[in-house]
Protein backbone atom coordinates (compact mmCIF):
# COMPACT_ATOMS: atom_id res chain seq x y z
CA UNK A 1 0.00 0.00 0.00
CA UNK A 2 1.16 3.29 -0.74
CA UNK A 3 2.40 5.83 1.70
CA UNK A 4 -0.59 7.98 0.71
CA UNK A 5 -3.08 5.20 0.91
CA UNK A 6 -1.85 4.56 3.96
CA UNK A 7 -2.47 8.36 5.10
CA UNK A 8 -6.01 8.22 4.31
CA UNK A 9 -6.83 5.29 6.10
CA UNK A 10 -5.09 6.39 9.26
CA UNK A 11 -7.54 9.96 8.59
CA UNK A 12 -10.60 7.60 8.45
CA UNK A 13 -9.06 5.75 11.37
CA UNK A 14 -9.02 8.60 13.74
CA UNK A 15 -12.63 10.16 12.18
CA UNK A 16 -13.92 6.73 13.14
CA UNK A 17 -12.75 6.88 16.73
CA UNK A 18 -13.86 10.20 17.57
CA UNK A 19 -17.11 8.62 16.51
CA UNK A 20 -17.36 6.03 18.39
CA UNK A 21 -16.37 8.17 21.33
CA UNK A 22 -19.25 10.75 20.86
CA UNK A 23 -21.60 8.15 20.50
CA UNK A 24 -20.46 5.87 23.26
CA UNK A 25 -20.63 9.28 25.58
CA UNK A 26 -23.68 10.41 24.48
CA UNK A 27 -26.31 7.71 23.17
CA UNK A 28 -26.70 4.03 25.06
CA UNK A 29 -27.26 1.24 23.01
CA UNK A 30 -30.90 -0.22 21.79
CA UNK A 31 -30.63 -3.04 23.95
CA UNK A 32 -30.25 -1.54 27.14
CA UNK A 33 -32.83 0.99 26.66
CA UNK A 34 -35.26 -1.54 25.39
CA UNK A 35 -33.87 -3.83 29.14
CA UNK A 36 -34.54 -0.59 30.81
CA UNK A 37 -37.91 0.10 29.75
CA UNK A 38 -39.22 -3.62 30.81
CA UNK A 39 -37.69 -3.17 33.99
CA UNK A 40 -39.65 -0.11 34.26
CA UNK A 41 -42.84 -1.75 33.89
CA UNK A 42 -41.68 -5.23 35.92
CA UNK A 43 -41.09 -2.84 38.86
CA UNK A 44 -44.07 -2.08 41.15
CA UNK A 45 -42.42 0.48 43.48
CA UNK A 46 -43.40 3.85 43.13
CA UNK A 47 -39.71 5.01 44.02
CA UNK A 48 -37.65 2.70 41.92
CA UNK A 49 -40.36 3.31 38.76
CA UNK A 50 -39.70 6.99 38.72
CA UNK A 51 -36.10 6.86 39.15
CA UNK A 52 -35.97 4.44 35.73
CA UNK A 53 -38.27 6.88 34.12
CA UNK A 54 -35.86 9.74 34.88
CA UNK A 55 -32.99 7.73 33.61
CA UNK A 56 -35.05 6.77 30.30
CA UNK A 57 -35.81 10.88 29.81
CA UNK A 58 -31.96 11.33 30.24
CA UNK A 59 -30.85 8.98 27.73
CA UNK A 60 -33.24 10.88 25.28
CA UNK A 61 -32.48 14.36 26.31
CA UNK A 62 -28.71 13.39 26.07
CA UNK A 63 -28.96 11.78 22.58
CA UNK A 64 -31.27 14.47 21.44
CA UNK A 65 -28.32 17.21 22.66
CA UNK A 66 -25.02 15.25 21.64
CA UNK A 67 -23.93 15.92 25.48
CA UNK A 68 -22.56 12.88 27.73
CA UNK A 69 -25.12 11.14 29.26
CA UNK A 70 -23.43 11.40 32.82
CA UNK A 71 -21.32 14.46 34.32
CA UNK A 72 -18.78 11.23 35.03
CA UNK A 73 -17.72 10.55 30.98
CA UNK A 74 -15.51 7.11 32.86
CA UNK A 75 -12.23 6.01 31.98
CA UNK A 76 -11.79 5.69 28.00
CA UNK A 77 -11.19 1.44 27.60
CA UNK A 78 -10.23 0.78 24.11
CA UNK A 79 -10.56 -2.68 22.92
CA UNK A 80 -8.62 -3.59 19.41
CA UNK A 81 -9.18 -6.41 17.23
CA UNK A 82 -6.61 -6.04 14.48
CA UNK A 83 -6.78 -8.56 11.47
CA UNK A 84 -3.28 -10.26 11.06
CA UNK A 85 -3.85 -9.37 7.19
CA UNK A 86 -4.62 -5.78 7.96
CA UNK A 87 -2.29 -3.22 5.79
CA UNK A 88 -1.57 -1.07 8.83
CA UNK A 89 0.27 -3.08 11.70
CA UNK A 90 1.28 -0.39 13.91
CA UNK A 91 1.16 0.85 17.37
CA UNK A 92 -2.30 2.52 17.87
CA UNK A 93 -1.79 4.26 21.77
CA UNK A 94 -0.54 7.56 19.47
CA UNK A 95 -3.46 7.81 17.15
CA UNK A 96 -5.98 6.85 20.08
CA UNK A 97 -4.51 9.78 22.30
CA UNK A 98 -4.63 12.17 19.47
CA UNK A 99 -8.30 11.57 19.18
CA UNK A 100 -9.05 11.33 22.51
CA UNK A 101 -7.02 14.82 22.97
CA UNK A 102 -9.42 16.62 20.14
CA UNK A 103 -13.06 15.22 21.17
CA UNK A 104 -12.35 15.98 25.18
CA UNK A 105 -12.47 19.26 24.21
CA UNK A 106 -14.98 19.08 21.63
CA UNK A 107 -17.34 17.39 23.08
CA UNK A 108 -16.86 17.73 25.81
CA UNK A 109 -15.78 15.46 28.34
CA UNK A 110 -14.22 15.91 31.77
CA UNK A 111 -10.65 15.35 32.40
CA UNK A 112 -10.50 11.66 34.18
CA UNK A 113 -6.67 11.20 34.30
CA UNK A 114 -4.76 11.53 36.92
CA UNK A 115 -1.37 10.92 38.09
CA UNK A 116 -1.42 8.65 41.17
CA UNK A 117 1.94 10.33 42.40
CA UNK A 118 1.49 13.74 41.87
CA UNK A 119 -2.65 13.81 41.55
CA UNK A 120 -2.47 16.56 39.07
CA UNK A 121 -4.78 16.21 36.45
CA UNK A 122 -3.76 17.63 33.04
CA UNK A 123 -7.72 17.70 32.08
CA UNK A 124 -6.92 15.64 28.42
CA UNK A 125 -7.67 12.11 29.66
CA UNK A 126 -4.55 11.14 28.42
CA UNK A 127 -0.97 10.71 30.27
CA UNK A 128 1.19 7.62 30.97
CA UNK A 129 0.13 4.32 30.17
CA UNK A 130 -3.43 6.12 29.96
CA UNK A 131 -6.03 5.05 28.24
CA UNK A 132 -6.71 1.16 29.11
CA UNK A 133 -5.89 -0.40 25.41
CA UNK A 134 -6.25 -4.18 25.35
CA UNK A 135 -4.91 -5.71 21.74
CA UNK A 136 -6.54 -9.07 20.13
CA UNK A 137 -4.59 -10.29 16.89
CA UNK A 138 -7.07 -11.98 14.74
CA UNK A 139 -5.82 -14.62 12.28
CA UNK A 140 -6.36 -15.04 8.77
CA UNK A 141 -8.46 -11.32 9.20
CA UNK A 142 -8.00 -8.05 6.66
CA UNK A 143 -10.28 -5.71 9.00
CA UNK A 144 -9.95 -3.54 12.10
CA UNK A 145 -12.17 -3.52 14.54
CA UNK A 146 -12.41 -1.25 17.41
CA UNK A 147 -14.41 -0.71 20.44
CA UNK A 148 -14.77 2.08 23.38
CA UNK A 149 -15.84 1.35 26.47
CA UNK A 150 -16.58 4.39 28.96
CA UNK A 151 -15.94 3.18 32.50
CA UNK A 152 -17.33 5.82 35.36
CA UNK A 153 -15.17 5.64 38.44
CA UNK A 154 -18.46 4.76 41.10
CA UNK A 155 -18.99 1.40 39.18
CA UNK A 156 -15.55 0.86 38.90
CA UNK A 157 -14.55 1.05 42.65
CA UNK A 158 -16.86 -1.97 43.31
CA UNK A 159 -14.52 -4.32 41.28
CA UNK A 160 -13.01 -7.06 43.04
CA UNK A 161 -10.45 -9.97 42.75
CA UNK A 162 -10.78 -12.68 44.53
CA UNK A 163 -8.25 -15.86 45.01
CA UNK A 164 -10.36 -18.57 45.62
CA UNK A 165 -9.43 -22.11 47.13
CA UNK A 166 -9.26 -24.42 43.75
CA UNK A 167 -11.07 -27.10 46.04
CA UNK A 168 -14.13 -25.17 46.66
CA UNK A 169 -13.78 -22.07 44.52
CA UNK A 170 -16.72 -22.81 42.21
CA UNK A 171 -19.12 -23.52 45.51
CA UNK A 172 -18.38 -20.22 47.10
CA UNK A 173 -18.26 -18.03 43.72
CA UNK A 174 -21.75 -16.90 43.89
CA UNK A 175 -21.35 -16.01 47.94
CA UNK A 176 -18.60 -13.98 47.20
CA UNK A 177 -19.87 -12.08 44.49
CA UNK A 178 -23.59 -11.45 46.04
CA UNK A 179 -21.47 -10.13 49.18
CA UNK A 180 -19.92 -7.64 47.48
CA UNK A 181 -23.18 -6.34 45.98
CA UNK A 182 -25.09 -6.88 48.77
CA UNK A 183 -22.53 -4.59 50.38
CA UNK A 184 -22.12 -1.89 47.73
CA UNK A 185 -25.53 -1.36 47.79
CA UNK A 186 -26.66 1.80 45.83
CA UNK A 187 -22.74 2.96 45.02
CA UNK A 188 -22.49 1.90 41.61
CA UNK A 189 -25.39 3.48 40.35
CA UNK A 190 -27.59 0.21 40.08
CA UNK A 191 -29.61 -1.18 37.66
CA UNK A 192 -25.92 -2.90 37.34
CA UNK A 193 -24.23 -5.21 34.60
CA UNK A 194 -21.88 -7.51 36.34
CA UNK A 195 -18.95 -8.89 34.48
CA UNK A 196 -17.36 -11.85 35.53
CA UNK A 197 -13.81 -13.50 34.82
CA UNK A 198 -13.14 -17.03 35.88
CA UNK A 199 -9.78 -18.91 35.62
CA UNK A 200 -6.64 -17.60 33.67
CA UNK A 201 -4.79 -15.56 36.45
CA UNK A 202 -4.86 -12.87 38.64
CA UNK A 203 -4.57 -10.22 36.04
CA UNK A 204 -6.29 -12.36 33.01
CA UNK A 205 -9.69 -12.61 35.17
CA UNK A 206 -9.69 -9.15 35.31
CA UNK A 207 -9.85 -8.70 31.74
CA UNK A 208 -12.28 -11.26 31.06
CA UNK A 209 -14.50 -9.84 33.35
CA UNK A 210 -14.62 -6.36 31.84
CA UNK A 211 -14.85 -8.19 28.43
CA UNK A 212 -17.96 -10.06 30.01
CA UNK A 213 -19.26 -6.49 29.90
CA UNK A 214 -19.42 -5.70 26.19
CA UNK A 215 -21.09 -8.91 25.12
CA UNK A 216 -24.86 -7.81 24.29
CA UNK A 217 -27.37 -7.35 27.08
CA UNK A 218 -29.32 -11.35 27.83
CA UNK A 219 -26.89 -13.10 25.28
CA UNK A 220 -25.78 -16.18 27.55
CA UNK A 221 -22.61 -18.02 27.42
CA UNK A 222 -22.40 -20.82 24.53
CA UNK A 223 -21.72 -23.16 27.76
CA UNK A 224 -24.70 -24.48 29.13
CA UNK A 225 -23.38 -24.73 32.31
CA UNK A 226 -21.79 -21.49 32.56
CA UNK A 227 -24.58 -19.80 31.12
CA UNK A 228 -26.70 -21.35 34.04
CA UNK A 229 -24.48 -19.66 36.68
CA UNK A 230 -25.17 -16.51 34.97
CA UNK A 231 -28.72 -16.63 35.28
CA UNK A 232 -28.14 -17.81 39.04
CA UNK A 233 -27.03 -15.02 40.25
CA UNK A 234 -29.20 -12.96 38.20
CA UNK A 235 -31.74 -13.69 40.00
CA UNK A 236 -30.46 -14.07 43.49
CA UNK A 237 -28.99 -10.42 43.06
CA UNK A 238 -32.30 -9.19 42.14
CA UNK A 239 -33.63 -10.74 45.21
CA UNK A 240 -31.83 -8.23 47.63
CA UNK A 241 -34.03 -5.14 47.45
CA UNK A 242 -31.42 -3.21 46.79
CA UNK A 243 -33.17 -1.91 43.78
CA UNK A 244 -32.49 1.11 41.07
CA UNK A 245 -30.12 3.79 42.51
CA UNK A 246 -30.21 1.72 46.06
CA UNK A 247 -34.29 2.42 46.73
CA UNK A 248 -35.12 -0.36 46.91
CA UNK A 249 -37.28 -2.77 44.47
CA UNK A 250 -36.96 -5.62 42.01
CA UNK A 251 -34.29 -4.30 39.21
CA UNK A 252 -30.81 -4.51 41.20
CA UNK A 253 -28.67 -5.53 38.46
CA UNK A 254 -29.30 -6.17 34.36
CA UNK A 255 -28.01 -8.65 33.78
CA UNK A 256 -24.71 -10.93 34.21
CA UNK A 257 -21.91 -12.22 31.96
CA UNK A 258 -19.28 -14.50 32.92
CA UNK A 259 -16.27 -15.39 30.23
CA UNK A 260 -14.01 -18.26 31.61
CA UNK A 261 -10.29 -19.50 30.96
CA UNK A 262 -8.09 -22.54 32.12
CA UNK A 263 -6.63 -22.50 35.68
CA UNK A 264 -2.98 -23.47 37.38
CA UNK A 265 -4.18 -26.34 39.61
CA UNK A 266 -3.42 -24.16 42.50
CA UNK A 267 -5.25 -21.37 42.10
CA UNK A 268 -8.70 -20.13 41.48
CA UNK A 269 -8.82 -16.50 40.00
CA UNK A 270 -11.94 -14.69 39.68
CA UNK A 271 -12.50 -11.33 38.64
CA UNK A 272 -15.49 -9.25 39.26
CA UNK A 273 -15.86 -5.95 37.26
CA UNK A 274 -19.53 -3.90 37.87
CA UNK A 275 -20.83 -1.40 35.64
CA UNK A 276 -23.60 1.14 36.18
CA UNK A 277 -26.72 1.76 34.51
CA UNK A 278 -25.25 4.22 32.01
CA UNK A 279 -23.84 1.58 30.32
CA UNK A 280 -21.59 2.77 27.25
CA UNK A 281 -19.98 1.15 24.58
CA UNK A 282 -19.50 1.73 20.69
CA UNK A 283 -17.29 0.43 18.12
CA UNK A 284 -16.40 0.36 14.30
CA UNK A 285 -14.91 -2.01 11.91
CA UNK A 286 -13.16 -0.89 8.75
CA UNK A 287 -11.40 -2.98 6.20
CA UNK A 288 -8.34 -2.53 4.29
CA UNK A 289 -10.00 -0.83 1.57
CA UNK A 290 -10.91 1.92 4.22
CA UNK A 291 -14.51 1.26 4.42
CA UNK A 292 -16.09 2.08 7.81
CA UNK A 293 -19.25 0.03 9.05
CA UNK A 294 -20.56 0.91 12.92
CA UNK A 295 -22.03 -0.99 15.86
CA UNK A 296 -25.72 0.05 15.80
Amino acid sequence: MMDQDLSQLVNKIEDAISSIIIKATTEIPNDLSDLINKSLKAEVSEIPKSQLKLILENFEYAAENKIPICQDTGVLNFFIELGSDFPLISDFKDIIKKVIQKTTETIPLRGNSVDPITNENPENNIGENYPPIYLKIKNNNDTLKITVLPKGGGAENISKLFMLNPSEGLEKLQDKVINVIKNAGGMPCPPIIIGIGIGGDASYCMKLAKEAILRPINKRHIRKDVACIEIELLEKINKLNIGTMGLGGKITCLDVHIEIAMRHPASYPVGLIIQCYAHRYASFEINKEGEVAYDT
